[in-house]
């Protein structure tokens, strides 16, 4: 909704549903969706069907956030509810294609499992629809990520029958998670496999339904030797209450947290003995360092370490995303924080084509000014900051066609990382930012006089079309 709607009210990922949270539970006769869109979640022009998408996407199918037929969204504690036993279950399987979705589906109830085999639904399957519709009246869904996938099936009913198929239900990625809080879940073949259970890798919508029987069992067993005895209790452990961290046991506040900078940049965690245990980048550092702190009810494993060990942070803000990913890689080499993974980069090939001598214009942390990075073949990446009215060009041009003329050099390991990133980063957005094939003019003096001519007249403005800068 980026393109409709002002995002500027909005701080911090995950904290939307948060305050979504504390609004209804303060409110016995709840909200409307404009309400909630503009006072809480503070998006300016969420109107309409647009106003529900956004609140419905915030609570993602957390079964606590409830909204009446008259369109009045509210927030209801779990009480008692449908004791798990009692209650019947319909796992499905689904595999889209280009033009039709291919479903199945096990109801479980009472211990007995029926059936509704694989069909194929497409622009014209109203009937097939109907019978997968019928086997889940009355039923919970389930399903491994199942928001997506509801909502897959939920627009082939509305299309074809007139009116939405599934209900909320129980996400198993969202239940395996909480079951495994210490091992990383991506999909159903790495939570049956932190059961212990077999599986065959290439089985269908069909397979996929009876895998996710098997998985869901053993989740519902170990709810209920946690307490968790109805569906409703379930449902809501897989939607724990948002925490907020605690800032009196740090050396900043959240006002430090707001006050950061909106631009590129790397940030430096440390302990209280002053020890560096995490470095990293962000090309908005009020977003990405905010994320670590905002309210959530679950955080990764490594995420928590850190919060449970960093005092003090500082900031350094830089030109552009590149920048940042060469300062990081920097730091890291220099400090080895220890929750900083240490990957080696440089022995992987980046195709640069043709490409040998080459540079980047790009934006700078100094007002006026562009970084320049330069890559000739066999030696160092190079990097010279410029003024955009050129009164430092003449001194800039010298040292560059200095290190143009020197030839290759025996690279060492820091050096060859940082030509990889550079590398790795350039091809990746050489459609995206200004690149200067250095060899392509006839002469170098045609190629520094084209250089200059770019650091010229970039302006301002011209950065927000770069995917680097969103």
């Amino acid at each position: 909704f980026h393109g409709y709607f002002d995002w500027s009210g909005v701080v911090g990922e995950g904290n939307l549903k948060a305050r979504l949270l504390d609004f209804l539970a303060s409110r016995e006769t709840g909200a409307d969706a404009v309400t909630l869109a503009a006072e809480v979640l503070k998006l300016q022009g969420a109107r309409g069907a647009l106003a529900e998408k956004v609140v419905q996407a915030t609570v993602d199918g957390d079964p606590r956030f409830v909204r009446t037929p008259d369109g009045v969204w509210t927030f209801k504690p779990v009480g008692s509810g449908r004791p798990l036993q009692q209650t019947a279950f319909l796992c499905f399987g689904m595999e889209e294609g280009a033009d039709v979705v291919e479903l199945a589906g096990r109801r479980v109830e009472a211990g007995v499992e029926t059936r509704f085999p694989a069909v194929q639904i497409g622009s014209d399957s109203a009937v097939a629809l109907q019978a997968f519709a019928t086997c889940a009246t009355g039923a919970v869904p389930v399903a491994f990520q199942l928001s997506r996938r509801r909502r897959t099936v939920n627009r082939l009913g509305r299309f074809l029958l007139g009116r939405p198929v599934l209900d909320v239900g129980i996400c198993l990625h969202r239940l395996g998670r909480r079951a495994f809080p210490d091992v990383a879940i991506v999909d159903l073949e790495g939570l049956a496999a932190a059961m212990g259970l077999a599986f065959v890798a290439d089985r269908g919508a069909d397979g996929e339904a009876s895998l996710q029987v098997e998985v869901l069992l053993r989740l519902l067993s170990g709810c209920e030797s946690l307490g968790l005895s109805t569906v409703e209790a379930v449902m809501a452990d897989m939607y724990p209450d948002p925490m907020p961290v605690q800032f009196e046991y740090y050396a900043f506040d959240a006002a430090f947290l707001r006050d950061l900078p909106e631009s590129p940049g790397v940030y430096v965690m440390r302990d209280r003995a002053g020890c560096v245990i995490y470095v990293g980048k962000g090309v908005d550092l009020r977003r990405r360092v905010g994320s670590y702190f905002v309210k959530r009810a679950e955080r990764p494993e490594k995420t928590q370490r850190i919060l449970d060990r960093i005092w003090s942070m500082e900031v350094e803000t830089v030109g552009s995303e590149l920048e940042a990913l060469l300062l990081e890689a920097r730091l890291i080499a220099m400090c080895r924080p220890e929750f900083n993974t240490q990957v080696s980069v440089h022995d992987r090939v980046v195709d640069m084509g043709m490409l040998k001598n080459w540079a980047l214009v790009l934006p700078s942390a100094e007002l006026d000014c562009v970084e320049v990075f330069c890559s000739f073949d066999g030696q160092a990446l190079f990097q010279v900051r410029v003024g955009q009215d050129l009164r430092d060009w003449d001194a800039a041009s010298a040292n560059i066609q200095r290190r143009w003329e020197t030839g290759a050099d025996a690279l060492s390991e820091a050096e060859q990382a940082e030509l990889h990133i550079a590398r790795s980063w350039m091809v990746a957005r050489k459609d995206e930012v200004n690149v200067v094939d250095l060899d392509a003019p006839a002469s170098r003096e045609d190629a520094l006089r084209i250089l200059s001519e770019y650091a010229q007249q970039c302006e301002a403005e011209d950065w927000e079309k770069v995917a680097w800068r969103v």
